[in-house]
């Protein structure tokens, strides 16, 4: 019977371990399988675009461009586009003709290759939307730092009138998004600045801030669209809104701070806008780009609601 008994237990051995084996193949193979078939995290996508440039922005390193449509991606839109390689900003001039390579990531997008063209009649047609309204008048009649924001009413991500008053006491900073813009450093980007804002800003200043995204595609982002697109950023409704309005309401928020926005098939050309209130109602900062940071904002609340300029940990 010991016999028998230290048979049976060998034989139970062996085939646990080879149980044990078997299932950390299965494992492996899962494993392999995983890695092989997954998408790489920032594939870059590469576009040749034909467009007309312009204007040329050397401070914010970037060229305005009216360009053809780009298929399965976007359509002919005007667009503020950065280049990484600033020898590129003296290679055109307003007014070119102009092929283009854009390189797009999940969180970037730029001009990589840029050369001027000969004019075709199909290129001059891409900036009929451009004439109006003109930047230059955007930005001379828009808001300067000390003065007073008028108070404007929206409607909130849950069907609620917003009014700028409602804030008064807080330091309040205002972006404008809409939820399908295309290019990841734009619009996604203000979204993600602003749900990092507001992990920083609710532990050191709890109460004390409102973050306020406009939207400037008001018949298409309704307030349930802009509720769902909520989800995906804000992790505290009564701390940042996502507004809409009527199309006049928007227009005259964003003509104060000299925001241009145009639709033009089907989605919005557009530049880029955040603003910071401070608690008295009048404007502190204005960046006109997306190049600014949620740690760089964040030094410019503390230093509005508390006068410190005390250097917190990134």
């Amino acid at each position: 019977m010991e016999i028998e008994a230290n048979g049976f237990m060998k034989t139970r051995t062996v085939l646990l371990s080879a149980g044990v084996f078997v299932f950390l193949g299965l494992l492996a193979v899962v494993s392999i399988t995983r890695r092989h078939t997954s998408t790489p995290a920032n594939e870059t996508k590469i576009f040749q675009v034909r467009g007309r440039v312009l204007a040329i922005d050397a401070t914010e390193h970037t060229i305005r461009i009216a360009h053809e449509e780009i298929p399965n991606y976007m359509p002919a839109m005007t667009m503020r586009l950065g280049v990484k390689d600033l020898t590129l900003l003296g290679q055109v001039a307003a007014g070119d003709s102009v092929q283009f390579e854009l390189r797009v990531t999940n969180d970037d997008s730029w001009i990589a290759q840029i050369e001027k063209i000969p004019s075709e009649p199909s290129l001059s047609q891409v900036t009929a939307a451009t004439n109006s309204p003109s930047l230059q008048e955007l930005e001379a009649n828009q808001l300067r730092a000390g003065e007073l924001v008028p108070d404007f009413a929206l409607v909130n991500q849950n069907g609620q009138a917003t009014h700028l008053k409602d804030f008064r006491g807080k330091a309040v900073l205002l972006t404008f998004i809409y939820t399908r813009c295309p290019l990841p450093n734009f619009c996604p980007l203000m979204s993600k600045n602003f749900a990092e804002l507001e992990q920083r800003l609710s532990k050191e200043f709890p109460n004390q801030y409102h973050l306020l995204s406009i939207s400037m595609d008001p018949e298409f982002d309704r307030p349930e669209v802009l509720k769902a697109y909520a989800t995906r950023y804000a992790t505290n409704s009564a701390d940042w809104s996502f507004a809409t309005g009527d199309a006049g309401s928007i227009r005259f928020v964003a003509d104060l701070l000299g925001l241009y926005f145009q639709k033009e098939n089907g989605l919005i050309s557009h530049d880029l806008r955040t603003a910071l209130i401070g608690p008295d109602g009048r404007l502190v900062h204005l960046w006109k780009s997306n190049v600014w940071t949620p740690y760089e904002v964040q030094r410019r609340v503390r230093e509005t609601l508390t006068g410190s300029q005390d250097i917190v940990a990134r």
